[in-house]
């Protein structure tokens, strides 16, 4: 496997860590909220109790993935380490389809373009990991 430029992999790192705070921001903060009653008089409609908490937990298990994700992405530079992070990274992948979905159903574009790019680029970064060795 070739290592990726450092250059690559913070940029990459900054995606996901942008990504991540999206994330906190609306499924951890906003979507209980919303959920909980707090919201426009005439958009307030009757929800299940359980609903903030389902947000919550979706929120904190996507943050921990993209944590779990960057941290694939730096282990692949290392031979010894390079199967866990290759098993992140599709663990990520996954879970980033899922991410997409729910932007493309529920028409939050801002997930479905952090989605796309961060699943485009553990792609393009994982690609060589799981490349036939040369030779």
């Amino acid at each position: 496997m070739t290592h990726s430029s450092t250059a690559a992999l913070l940029g990459a790192t900054a995606l996901i860590l942008f990504e991540t705070i999206a994330i906190v921001l609306f499924f951890c903060i906003a979507m209980p909220l919303f959920a909980g009653g707090i919201a426009f008089e005439d958009e307030t409609a009757p929800t299940p109790a359980y609903v903030p908490y389902g947000f919550l937990v979706a929120g904190i298990v996507m943050a921990g993935v993209n944590g779990w994700a960057a941290r694939g992405l730096w282990a692949m530079q290392s031979p010894s380490t390079a199967s866990r992070g290759s098993s992140a990274l599709v663990g990520a992948g996954a879970v980033h389809i899922l991410l997409l979905g729910f932007g493309l159903l529920s028409g939050e574009h801002l997930f479905t373009i952090f989605a796309a790019a961060v699943l485009a680029l553990l792609a393009v970064l994982a690609r060589p990991a799981f490349a036939k060795p040369s030779g």
